[in-house]
């Protein structure tokens, strides 16, 4: 029964990865077009489609992607702490939800005002930038979960060593 819950766990997993992952592309494409577009509505219409997109699809994957994949990890033997791939995916995932919290989802609001506006947004290239910087992580952490690189984390309990009884 374990072993068919983690495999579902396992497709759920990388199901909605491969979503975030896949809408941050589409972002990037977006935030180009419209960083690169003169003032006018591809360029409006292209902030106000990344905030869309952030809002439905991005937050939710990025929130499903971390919750599944703590979940996995507390009940594979993978554990959270034992290897290196898995922790630097951790620390990844949280640091890109934070970076598209804090920088990117700053600078789309302050590009949407822009283009309402009609100006050229004033954060434009990093917005585009900033986007491919996600999907460089997202490809980091795609190879992480191939390769399995590192080992494991001084933190790695192993159990000790039975001792065959004496006759």
């Amino acid at each position: 029964m374990l072993k068919r819950v983690r495999k579902w766990l396992v497709f759920v997993h990388v199901a909605v990865s491969v979503g975030w992952m896949g809408a941050g592309a589409a972002n990037v494409v977006l935030a180009m077009t419209a960083g690169y577009t003169a003032p006018g509505d591809v360029q409006r219409v292209g902030y106000l489609l990344i905030e869309r997109i952030d809002t439905f699809v991005v937050i939710p994957a990025a929130f499903a992607s971390l919750v599944s994949g703590v979940v996995l990890c507390l009940i594979s033997p993978w554990g959270l702490t034992r290897y290196w791939w898995v922790l630097v995916k951790l620390v990844l995932t949280v640091a890109v939800i934070g970076y598209s919290t804090f920088g990117l989802g700053v600078w789309v609001e302050s590009s949407i005002r822009a283009g309402v506006a009609g100006i050229e947004s004033p954060v434009a290239g990093q917005l585009a930038y900033g986007a491919m910087l996600n999907i460089v992580a997202f490809l980091f952490m795609t190879w992480l979960s191939v390769t399995k690189p590192w080992g494991k984390t001084p933190w790695t309990v192993t159990p000790p060593r039975r001792v065959p009884a004496s006759a």
